[in-house]
């Protein structure tokens, strides 16, 4: 099988720190008001949770193609086997990845950095086709079509202008909380950490923005609950610390 990142990076650092995802496999429908963070301010009309993000870093990392088109847009040509094994282990279903599929097609999103010139406005994704190129099915002897992504024009300003960042996003598919999630993609996108680590408090606040009580005990609770994974993925829980250690993640290209 072919390796990731052929032709895209699985995501950028500002898809990670503006909140663009909620911290959450369970997304509530956003109807545009402003996110501020100490990297930016971000708004999204429509539902992007953490499975979305799962979802769109899997069609970037398993890109096998891609091509530009008359408009200045671009197309990626996916294998959905590829991305349902990505996605978990038990074969994500079809049914599941149609939805989300919709509901990131959908989504539009406002991005305002001091790093870019000009606002991000748009989709992540366009629209998605069958392709013409079929594949043989090795699980029914038959054939499968391949998929053909148009990205967004959000999208492909983020990759056009962003730090990029190249990981395989199946171990973070593979979590079992949404805010573990948001957490692991916030610290893969520093090079570099604080002395001793973050504070876990700090860095919940980073993905989740301003919450207390119930629902910030349960974020520290989910995200011990999570540790033995993310300790995988290079996110390492130690008492009140996050810390980030080696792991087969790579640091931003430029």
């Amino acid at each position: 099988m072919k390796s990731g990142n052929l032709v895209a990076p699985t995501s950028t650092i500002t898809q990670a720190r503006l909140m663009l995802f909620q911290p959450t496999q369970r997304p509530k429908y956003r109807e545009g008001e402003w996110l501020e963070t100490a990297h930016g301010r971000c708004r999204v009309f429509g539902r992007l949770g953490q499975r979305h993000a799962d979802l769109l870093e899997a069609i970037l990392y398993c890109a096998e193609d891609s091509r530009a088109i008359n408009d200045g847009g671009i197309e990626l040509l996916v294998d959905p086997a590829r991305i349902r094994k990505t996605l978990s282990d038990s074969q994500y279903s079809f049914t599941q990845m149609e939805k989300l599929l919709i509901e990131l097609c959908a989504a539009v999103i406002h991005i305002k950095k001091p790093q870019f010139d000009v606002p991000i406005i748009g989709n992540l994704i366009d629209h998605r086709d069958p392709s013409l190129k079929p594949r043989r099915d090795p699980l029914t002897g038959g054939v499968r079509n391949l998929w053909k992504v148009r990205l967004g024009k959000a999208l492909l300003e983020l990759l056009e202008r962003d730090l990029a960042l190249y990981y395989d996003p199946a171990p973070i598919a593979r979590l079992q909380h949404g805010i573990a999630q948001a957490v692991a993609r916030h610290i893969l996108t520093h090079q570099n950490e604080p002395a001793g680590g973050w504070y876990m408090d700090t860095v919940i606040l980073a993905v989740a923005g301003q919450i207390s009580g119930k629902t910030l005990r349960d974020a520290r609770f989910r995200l011990r609950e999570d540790a033995a994974q993310l300790k995988r993925i290079g996110v390492v829980i130690e008492g009140g610390r996050v810390r980030r250690v080696v792991s087969d993640c790579r640091a931003p290209a430029r």
